[in-house]
């Protein structure tokens, strides 16, 4: 069986250099690297998996020495420090952090549009900052995030920024659906109807609501009404109520808190007019029937992934990115749907 010493020997480079190429590392120029991977399907070289894993366990020893550090990056203007409690960004960052730290890693939260920094301006402090791997916080749309991506290892907690083919790391929304809406149907309720914001649609990639629908459409028992969608403008008290008195749901699936607030002036927050299931509970709702998502486990899985990343020197933006689903919500009773199904 051939080894490192071998395709060294054939290339006439040192054993180190072989090394480094088959890592693909950026500090071997192509030309050399592209010689000595051709030696190595040559030679049929097939590297030992323990000895890989020993060499990984000693290298990231070498990295840890320098503090590499993970970037969260957000556009909160707050301190994470004073994000909401129990906001799903909040426990992202709570989980990754507590990994990135048990790992021997630096872990900092940078806002992305502080100061009007350029993308590439950014990349150049990220850089001598010593980040070697930046982990994307749901943030509001944009078409592009603009950063010198070949310098990190990329992970994103959500779609965001959709154009961009990185790894993604999400709580598995159309799980979540489909749990919810077997409890409304378990509890009799007939016309179940959804209201949604357009952007946060948008940055699930369509997955609560195509799941709504499917069990919708499974289920004969369920009416066929309509989504709400709206914007942050359009969720006007009128608009609203004419939307209840056309179709008469008697449960709205949400995760908004403005649909809480419409309800409530409208004069029907009332369990016994029009429950309400949230798809994503917060602080601010911890007496609502709906899913917990445990973003803290979400945000575990997201570090364990890039620091992999970072550690096999997986840089820049995949050919082929995937999707790594984590079923994160929990099914909890409240004060705002019946307790029992109707005599």
């Amino acid at each position: 069986m051939s080894n490192q010493k071998d395709i060294a020997s054939i290339a006439k480079v040192s054993q180190m250099t072989v090394s480094l190429a088959l890592r693909d590392s950026p500090i071997i120029s192509e030309h050399t690297k592209q010689r000595i991977l051709a030696v190595a399907r040559q030679l049929e070289y097939r590297p030992d998996p323990l000895v890989s894993a020993l060499m990984r366990q000693r290298r990231r020893k070498n990295l840890l020495k320098a503090r590499a550090k993970i970037a969260f990056l957000h556009d909160n203007p707050k301190d994470p420090t004073r994000w909401v409690s129990a906001n799903y960004t909040t426990g992202c960052f709570s989980g990754a952090q507590q990994v990135a730290y048990n790992r021997g890693y630096l872990f900092e939260a940078v806002n992305i549009f502080e100061k009007g920094l350029s993308g590439r301006r950014l990349s150049q402090i990220l850089w001598t900052q010593n980040v070697q791997g930046v982990l994307i916080a749901p943030m509001p749309l944009s078409p592009t995030l603009d950063l010198d991506w070949e310098k990190f290892a990329v992970v994103s907690l959500d779609y965001s920024h959709a154009a961009l083919n990185v790894h993604r790391v999400i709580d598995d929304h159309a799980a979540g659906i489909t749990a919810m809406m077997a409890q409304l149907d378990r509890l009799k309720y007939q016309r179940p109807a959804l209201v949604m914001r357009e952007s946060v649609d948008d940055r699930t990639n369509h997955q609560r609501l195509g799941a709504f629908l499917a069990q919708r459409t499974r289920k004969p028992s369920f009416a066929e009404i309509p989504p709400l969608f709206f914007d942050d403008n359009t969720l006007t008290e009128e608009k609203f109520l004419r939307w209840l008195r056309r179709y008469k749901p008697d449960v709205i699936v949400t995760g908004d808190y403005q649909v809480v607030i419409a309800l409530d002036k409208c004069g029907l927050a009332n369990r016994n007019k029009i429950g309400v299931a949230l798809y994503s509970k917060d602080s601010r709702t911890k007496s609502f029937s709906g899913l917990q998502i445990d973003a803290v486990t979400v945000g575990e899985v997201a570090a364990r992934q890039l620091i992999s990343m970072v550690e096999h020197n997986e840089r820049g933006l995949p050919a082929k990115p995937t999707t790594t689903y984590v079923d994160a919500a929990a099914w909890t009773a409240g004060n705002s749907m019946r307790e029992r199904p109707p005599a």
